[in-house]
């Protein structure tokens, strides 16, 4: 397996620990995990707090994101494709 999916498994089992929703989600660049995040949306009451929204919030103004690969456990939702897309995020890798 992967070792950056297994980081986003690990952020998935952290937020399912907290009450929340296993949902894992790293941000990679140039081979270093940069941010990770996982979903919110329970323990903070939060309705867009998804794990990839968490993720790219965490990793706060980066700059470009072109080299960046995004990992997630799930499918991405719209909302999180969106983000994707307006965030310029070429590569999203799903587990």
């Amino acid at each position: 397996m992967d070792e950056f999916i297994k980081e986003a498994i690990k952020e998935a089992r952290q937020g399912l620990s907290e009450g929340g929703i296993p949902i894992g989600s790293v941000l990679v660049k140039d081979g270093v995990i940069i941010s990770r995040g996982h979903n919110k949306r329970v323990q903070n009451n939060d309705p867009i707090r998804h794990a990839e929204i968490d993720c790219l919030m965490n990793a706060g103004r980066i700059g470009s994101y072109k080299r960046t690969v995004l990992y997630y456990t799930i499918m991405p939702c719209n909302l999180c494709t969106g983000a994707v897309i307006q965030f310029n995020i070429k590569k999203v890798i799903v587990g």
